[in-house]
């Protein structure tokens, strides 16, 4: 233990004596990444999107775009470059921390071109073995590069909340999950290995990073928990103290509160990135110091008047920022001064104290006070329809029939359990008069399975009728072609279309909303949709950020399985609330969208 606080405090030393150069090499290389990276990504999928002839991209076309040659090449491209961005990022701090702990001086454009030497191998076949290696990393990945491209990596939720639903898809997860943490803690020292040594090869540093790990990984692990359990520690104390006059300010002054708040979440803003780049920077130096065993404390100096110049220059430059900031927040909070009206959307009801898609679920949204009770319906054999989602009864009953080769009295008479409960299957006719009866409107999922009957959308408009549900109830379905003759046969049903993916622009003008999922959905998409006055329902959240996320955006409405907690996220961002809460509330999401 006291070898690790040394080898601490002299990292941290070593990150003071250059702090002049790390300002530098993280600036530019943010810049970079805002001038060059993101638009040329976003350019490059236009130019994709004009040549195939798409749109826009969503799961029932994904396929068929993926597999277009140029478009294949495209992406092997945009595969390099973000690898290339990484490598140099990285390699840039590596290479630094050991010439800093060797005392070796150094300059940015040797630096650039020992980089350089070692790029030749991105254009080989053991470019494979660095993606591998990203890949494996990406959960480390997210918190050792904040603001890096490895941020907008994600799995989308819908796959994972699928997988998670049987035991089966949960021992899974857990054994592939356990497999890349393995491999990834075992190669977490290839990059810097291979960026730091001139000779080796990505593959050869992979291999010595797998030998090294027998030695000495308990002992990075260990460091690498102490840097972030003390970082952790010294945000959540800047971020009290900073707060603190915005506290007393709106109880006894509350109209200095709205320039206080602005000013105070710059500040922590400005904190927030400059922490989280120390951060990168000690775990730079950590790496390099256990991998090497050179750490040492430098002696180099910077001429005074020189360290002075670049001084001003950088409190220049930072006041300039903080202002800016500053000013955007106080109109960003200003306007934020509203009750937000998206709509909490129970997902297959209300789950936590019930089974999916039955009577109980809906009862119990209902009374928690949900805006709309979300449920899947089917087709059955006699051609009713039956509230239930799975094409078969395993998961739920554990029976391997299928709904679509099932009359409606056979299904209603099965039981089905989840979650230590259980129901009995219900007929959308039983959940409609009971959703009347409870005054709560319904957003109806039409799945698809095959073997339906012609004039299935004339049943289900005629069931809605005889409901008197047509103009109160939402139906949508990942159908385009179905919804679409929906619309025409009943324009005042509220209609929509559901996406597990979408990339470009939206051409669905004719329905009423689009139902995306999350890890899709952008502020651009959001305000098209706007244009065209039609709504977005963001599905499913059930994490706290993106709950906070969207119903701060004001979409129309977010589908959840936790929907007492979207309703008093909601609650809390009402004109009501104190410019406090709004400010932890927009610092919340800034860590956890850093820090994922």
């Amino acid at each position: 233990m006291q070898k690790a606080r040394q080898i601490i405090k002299l990292a941290f030393k070593n990150i003071i004596v250059y702090r002049i150069d790390y300002i530098h090499v993280f600036a530019l290389f943010r810049l970079f990444q805002f001038l060059f990276i993101v638009p040329v990504t976003s350019l490059a999928f236009k130019f994709m999107l004009r040549v195939t002839g798409y749109t826009h991209i969503t799961d029932q076309n994904l396929y068929s775009f993926l597999m277009h040659p140029f478009v294949i090449c495209m992406m092997l491209l945009w595969i390099l470059i973000v690898l290339l961005f990484i490598y140099y990022e990285m390699g840039f701090l590596f290479v630094m921390a050991f010439n800093q702990q060797r005392g070796t001086r150094y300059r940015f454009l040797a630096i650039w071109q020992q980089l350089n030497r070692k790029a030749v191998y991105f254009f080989s076949f053991q470019t494979i073995y660095l993606a591998i290696y990203i890949a494996l990393l990406l959960p480390l990945a997210s918190f050792i590069l904040p603001f890096t491209l490895t941020q907008e990596i994600t799995i989308p939720h819908f796959i994972m909340d699928e997988l998670m639903q049987t035991k089966t898809g949960r021992l899974f997860y857990a054994g592939v999950a356990s497999m890349l943490v393995i491999f990834g803690v075992r190669s977490i020292l290839t990059l810097p290995i291979f960026t730091i040594h001139p000779k080796l090869s990505i593959r050869q540093s992979l291999m010595q990073s797998w030998r090294f790990s027998k030695r000495r990984l308990f002992k990075l692990l260990v460091l690498l928990a102490m840097l972030l359990t003390g970082h952790l520690l010294l945000l959540l104390g800047i971020t009290v103290i900073s707060t603190l006059p915005l506290y007393y300010l709106e109880r006894h002054w509350p109209s200095t509160a709205l320039v206080t708040a602005g000013v105070t979440l710059a500040f922590l803003e400005i904190v927030f990135v400059v922490l989280f780049s120390l951060l990168q920077a000690m775990f730079s130096q950590v790496m390099v110091a256990i991998t090497y065993n050179t750490l040492r404390l430098s002696k180099q100096k910077i001429a005074p008047n020189l360290l002075k110049k670049r001084y001003k220059q950088i409190f220049l430059l930072g006041g300039i920022v903080f202002g800016v900031m500053s000013v955007i927040n106080i109109d960003s909070l200003e306007k934020s001064i509203y009750a937000p009206d998206t709509k909490i959307i129970a997902h297959r009801g209300y789950n936590e104290v019930g089974v999916e898609n039955t009577i109980s679920g809906l009862v119990n949204a209902a009374n928690l006070g949900a805006d709309l009770i979300e449920l899947d319906i089917q087709q059955t054999a006699d051609g009713e329809f039956v509230v239930f989602h799975d094409r078969t009864l395993r998961r739920l009953a554990g029976k391997n029939n299928t709904v679509a080769n099932m009359t409606l009295s056979e299904l209603t008479a099965v039981t089905i359990h989840a979650n230590g409960f259980s129901d009995k299957i219900t007929s959308l006719d039983d959940f409609i008069e009971m959703a009347k009866a409870l005054d709560v409107a319904l957003l109806i999922e039409l799945k698809i399975h095959g073997k339906e009957t012609e004039d299935i959308l004339l049943r289900l408009v005629e069931k809605l009728r005889v409901h008197k549900v047509l103009d109160t109830y939402y139906v949508q379905s990942s159908n385009t072609e179905m919804i679409t003759q929906l619309k025409n046969i009943t324009p005042n049903l509220r209609v929509g279309i559901v996406y597990a993916l979408n990339i470009g622009l939206i051409d669905d003008t004719k329905v009423d909303f689009i139902a995306l999922e999350e890890s899709s959905v952008s502020d651009r998409l959001i305000e098209e949709l706007q244009q065209q006055d039609i709504d977005l329902f963001v599905w499913t959240l059930n994490n706290d950020r993106s709950l906070q996320e969207f119903i701060g955006k004001n979409v129309g409405g977010i589908i959840t399985d936790h929907p007492t907690v979207a309703l008093e996220i909601r609650s809390q961002q009402s004109e009501h609330e104190y410019f406090l809460q709004r400010v932890l509330n927009r610092l919340h999401f800034i860590f956890l969208k850093i820090s994922w």
